[in-house]
């Protein structure tokens, strides 16, 4: 029996998390870009203000029911009554009787990254043994907030210099993103490594700016090392679920659902679970994936559209020959025939079992292409916004657009899955999962390089840099020396100069 979809998240429903720092250290954009909420500055600023209630979740006005937050002032100013009510909640958030979503499953620690200050000695007891004491095995990520800022004014102090000195703008930008890391670990990593003691993880996060790559970046690191941290399943998932930073970890964590719940591997292949047909395997998915996605869908607009599952193999099958096969895996017999349906009976396991993965996979890349369109810019979706991403999937799995491009990028998602040898050697669930996400990874990126390029090309291993049109641009290359305070020449020619 497959488990029914509203019993999917039952056992942890809701991500929990509490959140320690200051209206300076911890801006609302940290809300935004991972868990796709858009709060008021005021809002998030009252959260960290002495008489905030800690007990008291964020009002997120309904936009991710998968999550509840929960804030408190840091410890940076030694205020005692403010470090027992953090340890004081968190003890009775980790009594056995509480239940799995009422619990704190994560911390994050926020300082800002251009403060000045010395650790305190509430800090250094909380890190050593406080936290240890309060809530044992609840995880903590130390994060270091406006890291851009620190990054902006070490920039002021060396680019003038640097360019005086005849560096190029591009070899300058190189250099300072070392020598920032270097200044940071100096000046402030250091101080706060002695009482984190290694085993705390700890990451930098820039600002709000969409167009920043390491502002982005950064995003997607904290929403990686909190997933690490991690350790019960049904939180794993209760955190996959909240986030709506990264459309990766959603289709890893639906394709590890999909490899459990749908598959067998005793007989040494990759099978379709047996006694279950494909008519019931593919809408129990469909919902559980929307589920574990969790867009800003506040109309239902994924769920209400009875037709929407057949919309979206309709288009990533558009030129396949298994096309033919579609009805029959969504749809049941019609009660007045006395026959079953055949061509899905005249396939054999391993042919079934290809198309079952084939058909998970194009659910999933459409949800994965919805989440990475929508996350940036936190868009809510409307009908219009499913119709043209399926239009996108339709033109990204061969049809619509014609020509060779179009048929190579069906190979990255639908041949991919037929090419692989799990189908004849398999003895891991967690094999078919790795080729649902390489399969939707592969085509997502193929669609998203002919969206930006408009062409296929030759795969190369060098360096490639064009405009829009298509233009080779001249690029400039650093490296940067750290072992001593002297120019280093390579035998080449090449010097390397003093990272100072």
């Amino acid at each position: 029996m497959l488990t029914p979809p509203s019993e999917f998240l039952a056992a942890c429903p809701k991500f929990r998390i509490l959140v320690l720092g200051n209206p300076e250290s911890t801006k609302r954009e940290l809300f935004t870009k991972i868990f796709g909420v858009n709060l008021e500055k005021k809002l998030v600023d009252d959260a960290f203000s002495p008489s905030h209630d800690i007990e008291q979740e964020l009002d997120l006005h309904g936009q991710n029911a998968r999550l509840a937050i929960h804030t408190c002032l840091n410890f940076g100013t030694g205020d005692d009554s403010n470090y027992n009510r953090v340890c004081d909640f968190l003890t009775s958030r980790s009594a056995p009787s509480i239940k799995q979503e009422n619990r704190i499953h994560c911390i994050w620690y926020c300082v800002a990254s251009e403060e000045n200050r010395s650790v305190s000695d509430l800090e250094t007891r909380f890190f050593s043994s406080g936290l240890r004491l309060a809530a044992p095995g609840v995880p903590l990520v130390f994060v270091f907030t406006k890291y851009d800022e620190f990054v902006g004014q070490v920039k002021l102090d060396w680019s003038r210099e640097a360019q005086e000195r005849g560096l190029s703008k591009v070899a300058v930008s190189h250099i300072l993103r070392d020598l920032s890391s270097k200044k940071f670990e100096q000046h402030i990593g250091k101080k706060w490594d002695h009482v984190l003691h290694g085993t705390i993880p700890r990451v930098c996060v820039s600002g709000g700016d969409d167009d920043d790559e390491d502002g982005t970046r950064s995003f997607e690191e904290l929403t990686t090392a909190t997933l690490a941290s991690l350790r019960e399943r049904s939180v794993k998932y209760a955190f996959a679920t909240a986030q709506r930073k990264s459309a990766l970890i959603s289709t890893q964590f639906a394709a590890d659902t999909a490899a459990a719940d749908y598959f067998e591997v005793n007989t040494g292949h990759a099978r379709k679970l047996h006694g279950i047909e494909m008519r019931d395997i593919l809408p129990n998915f469909s919902t559980k994936a929307i589920q574990l996605f969790n867009l800003r869908d506040p109309t239902a607009t994924l769920t209400k559209d009875a037709t929407l599952l057949a919309r979206v193999l309709d288009a990533a099958f558009d030129t396949s020959p298994q096309r033919g096969l579609l009805a029959e895996c969504l749809g049941s017999p019609s009660p007045s025939s006395s026959q079953l349906p055949l061509l899905l009976n005249n396939l054999s396991p391993h042919e079934r079992a290809v198309l079952l993965t084939q058909t998970l996979a194009a659910a999933l890349f459409f949800l994965h292409r919805l989440a990475d369109s929508t996350a940036r810019a936190l868009v809510t979706l409307t009908p219009a916004t499913v119709a043209r991403q399926l239009d996108e999937v339709r033109q990204a799995c061969g049809g619509g657009g014609g020509g060779g491009g179009g048929e190579r990028r069906a190979v990255l998602l639908l041949e991919t899955v037929e090419a692989s040898t799990i189908f004849t050697t398999c003895t891991l669930k967690t094999d078919v999962a790795d080729l649902l996400v390489r399969a939707v990874v592969r085509a997502a990126a193929g669609s998203h390089h002919h969206r930006h390029h408009g062409h296929h090309g030759t795969s190369s291993r060098g360096i490639i840099v064009e405009d829009e049109d298509s233009e080779r641009q001249e690029i400039s290359l650093s490296f940067v020396n750290d072992k001593g305070p002297e120019d280093m020449v390579l035998p080449c020619g090449l010097t390397i100069l003093p990272l100072t």
